[in-house]
């Protein structure tokens, strides 16, 4: 999707021509607003709301009417504007959507890169007042990241992905954004773009208000020579984990038996082998961007690289 705060750098990883500087690619998406569509094997070309309609297995049990999630990766070239999301029940009482909780693992940033995270707001009345005095980028909190590193962005928290960062982006099936502040600058039509100050002011946490917790112990699942597994974030909506191969096979079930899998390749190269309803081996290459909807039907399937891999496999 083209974003005045895109870049080339994900088109080339994906192995695209495009002139226009791409933010994001929805990779897996039920959502009207960007429907994503299987890319081969016997139900290519369908969307994945047809999908999940004609295969029951595809979707499992669904917090949503839909798919729950959506898989994105984001790059930004430039600051992406200072933006919230509404929880659900603000969501389905306004909006008519979800709300949105969302993770974020860093494929890539600058040395000593930073995300905006959180306001040093003290209320509504504080955040309001800096708006009108056009001083609410003296009150933004910053999180140092890392590549490899995980954020995770619940509703209700202020945020921002900046320059020189790209992202996999996992989060719930929604597109509502209210935007806060977006640097001064103007969109392609050469005006300001809309900001949705009273919304935002409605949902955002401030100091003594109960929020979704912002903090996502690490838990290994294995370790052994050339294989690392970790849960980096389990929430109400979604369960994801960090696979890292080195030269190895390794074998997984379900996470959630009875719903899908979900597989995103974050580096490098190597296979997913399963057996099909015949009892046939199956092979899928993995390799960058490749996202994969494993279904509840099929309850274990392995994972090899004959060099590294490393990828994220998300569940609700």
């Amino acid at each position: 999707m083209e974003r005045i705060w895109g870049g080339h750098d994900l088109v080339a990883r994906f192995g695209d021509q495009i002139d226009q500087p791409i933010g994001e690619y929805w990779v897996l998406s039920g959502h009207q607003n960007g429907m994503s569509r299987v890319q081969a094997g016997p139900y290519q070309g369908k969307s994945l709301v047809e999908l999940t309609e004609e295969e029951p297995a595809y979707l499992g049990t669904s917090p949503q009417k839909r798919f729950p999630l959506m898989i994105k990766f984001l790059e930004a070239k430039s600051d992406l504007s200072v933006q919230i999301h509404p929880d659900d029940t603000y969501a389905l009482a306004h909006e008519n959507d979800y709300g949105k909780t969302e993770a974020w693992y860093v494929v890539d940033c600058l040395e000593q890169g930073n995300v905006v995270y959180g306001h040093h707001f003290y209320d509504q009345q504080h955040y309001l007042e800096a708006v009108r005095q056009q001083t609410v980028q003296d009150h933004l909190a910053y999180h140092a990241i890392h590549k490899g590193d995980l954020v995770f962005v619940p509703s209700r928290t202020l945020h921002a992905l900046l320059a020189g960062t790209m992202v996999i982006e996992v989060q719930q099936t929604s597109d509502i954004t209210y935007r806060v502040y977006d640097w001064d600058r103007v969109g392609q039509d050469g005006k300001p773009r809309t900001l949705h100050i009273e919304k935002a002011g409605e949902v955002m946490t401030f100091p003594g208000q109960n929020a979704l917790s912002q903090e996502q112990p690490i838990k290994t699942l294995a370790q052994q020579e050339g294989i690392d597994h970790q849960q980096i974030a389990s929430c109400a909506y979604f369960s994801l984990d960090k696979l890292h191969l080195t030269q190895s096979s390794y074998s997984l079930t379900l996470g959630h038996e009875g719903n899908p899998d979900i597989i995103i390749i974050a580096q490098g190269e190597g296979e997913l082998i399963y057996l099909d309803a015949m009892q046939q081996e199956q092979v899928i290459p993995l390799r960058f961007g490749v996202t994969v909807l494993i279904p509840s039907t099929i309850h274990g399937y392995r994972i090899e690289t004959p060099n590294t891999l490393t990828l994220l496999r998300t569940y609700y």
